[in-house]
């Protein structure tokens, strides 16, 4: 080994970004196949692959002479816009971390470097709302006190680097029988190994040496080899959202996901993650955010060991708050088109995509969601395949579309199939009306009109008349399923009585009620 200086700089950090990237590939399914803690759902290496391509991607986009801090800046940032999962997500905290720490930094020395590990396992740590022993904090903070001990010896750079990449194999060595689940399947800890991973290469990029062969596989214990993990039916829910907000609420906000009944809590503002049981928990869960928006929102099948393969994503645009999660549980990602920031998220939505040639159907429930995303996406620069944009009348519509969705489908035929769903959808709403607003009917402010494409076709003092109203309209030429969706002006329980009475006038259609809460509608009805 040379003894000359290293100097770590934004050169080789840039390096070292698009080597995670090809590591994390090659071993993602050996670090999938450990994967039995906090759910045995194997999609942790894959969910640190796509974590660390999102952190290069925005490395990627630096230009000029960089520095080490702002290469390390560009990882943390781009890791939590593209984190997946609980493993992800802390490793976007921890690149956070480092970041954070060697923000100020000219020259690394092992000092700073001890500070920087240092904080990347404080801020870890902090992160999660219940710390387990045996997990990727365990290891993070074992390889903190290794880079600490070096400095404090007076240990050169590179010799604290090689120190701290042999404590990081004996301390993931060591996961196995620091929990129980672990132990009991003979494997090591699957975010632990990819933090392995990760330093090895940083060890290989400082030193211009190659390493022995080191694959995740190798790190499970000889006793029992690696099976693939057996997915219970109990499994659960994984939510992932981005909310909004002045300022970081990461504290109350773990609080109120504890209380919610929530687990694997990581929150990285404003990123937040969760695991819930069942879609009641769902429910409870995102309640539990209030008043702080859900700006997007992405739901994941624990059930599905390695999660859905989708051939293109779908982003649906709503205005209803309560329609945010049955899509996402459609295998969508749901966007909160009618906050101010909807512009932004959508934007960042496009460009990962782009930057990953992953091909992309945008649901517009409404004329305006259908503006918005024309100005998104039919304005950029085309970098990846080009977006379909379906645009549909109203949220029941929406529903109808998403009902159809196959993940298996490629963009265009899976549009195809949206749009023909949707189109056979009979829609109409109901606001209140003001003095001011001009139609074919005369009317008193505050009743209620019922408006289908756009016109208003009559008007009922009661919400329950009106509902009842509307839904004769549109049964009129016949139907089996008639769709209600609550909005922000409904009446406390009026909807619940309305369906009872839309029932009892149209026994042969089933009657489903769904809370969307917009803002801007009593209700929305849709039949099919």
């Amino acid at each position: 080994m040379s003894t000359d200086p290293v100097r770590l700089n934004g050169r080789l950090a840039a390096r070292w970004a698009r080597r995670t990237v090809e590591r994390m590939r090659r071993e993602r399914s050996g670090i999938d196949s450990l994967n039995v803690f906090p759910v045995p759902d194997g999609d942790t290496g894959s969910n640190m692959y796509h974590t660390v391509r999102s952190a290069y991607r925005a490395v990627e986009g630096l230009s000029g002479s960089v520095t080490l801090p702002e290469v390390v800046g560009a990882m943390a940032t781009g890791a939590l816009r593209g984190a997946r999962g609980n493993s992800g997500l802390i490793l976007s905290v921890a690149l956070r971390g480092v970041a954070d720490a060697l923000e100020d930094i000219t020259v690394l020395d092992a000092p700073a470097f001890a500070g920087a590990l240092e904080l990347a396992a404080a801020r870890a740590n902090d992160a999660i709302a219940d710390p387990v022993h045996g997990t990727m904090l365990t290891v993070l903070h074992a390889m903190a006190e290794e880079a600490r001990e070096q400095a404090d010896d007076g240990a050169d750079l590179l010799a604290q680097i090689a120190a701290v990449r042999a404590r990081s194999r004996t301390a993931v060595a060591e996961t196995t029988g620091q929990l129980d689940v672990l132990s009991d399947a003979s494997v090591v800890d699957a975010g632990s190994t990819g933090i392995v991973e990760l330093f090895d290469l940083l060890y290989l990029t400082v030193t211009g040496h190659d390493l022995e062969a080191v694959s995740a596989a190798a790190h499970v214990r000889a006793d029992g080899p690696a099976a693939v993990p057996q997915v219970s039916a109990e499994a659960g829910i994984e939510l992932v959202y981005l909310l909004g907000g002045p300022r970081d609420r990461s504290r109350p906000v773990k609080r109120a996901l504890a209380k919610a009944g929530g687990t694997s809590v990581v929150v990285s503002w404003p990123k937040v993650h969760v695991h819930v049981p069942d879609e009641a928990a769902a429910e409870r869960a995102l309640a539990a955010m209030a008043p702080l928006p859900i700006l997007q929102l992405r739901a994941e099948d624990l059930t599905v060991a390695g999660g859905v393969h989708r051939e293109a994503e779908v982003l649906v645009l709503t205005r209803a708050p309560g329609l945010l999660l049955p899509a996402a549980l459609a295998e969508a990602t749901a966007v909160a088109a009618g906050d101010a920031q909807a512009r932004t998220v959508l934007t960042g939505l496009r460009d990962d995509a782009a930057a990953a040639g992953t091909e992309q159907v945008v649901l517009a429930s409404s004329q305006a969601d259908a503006r918005l995303a024309h100005a998104v996406f039919d304005g950029a620069e085309p970098r990846g395949p080009a977006a379909r944009i379906v645009a549909v009348d109203g949220p029941v519509a929406a529903l109808a579309a998403l009902a159809v969705y196959d993940p298996q489908l490629p963009a265009e035929a899976a549009a195809e199939e949206m749009a023909a769903a949707a189109a056979n959808v009979r829609g109409g709403e109901l606001v209140r009306a003001r003095r001011s607003m001009a139609g074919p009917v005369m009317h008193d402010s505050d009743a209620w009109l019922l408006r289908v494409a756009g016109r208003t076709r009559a008007l009922e003092d009661d919400l329950g008349s009106a509902l009842a109203a509307l839904a004769d309209l549109l049964m009129a030429p016949g139907g089996e399923l008639i769709t209600v969706i609550g909005g922000a002006q409904a009446p406390a329980g009026a909807l619940e009585a309305a369906r009872g009475r839309i029932r009892a006038a149209h026994p042969d259609a089933s009657v489903d009620l769904v809370a969307g809460d917009d803002p801007a509608y009593g209700a929305s009805i849709g039949v099919e």
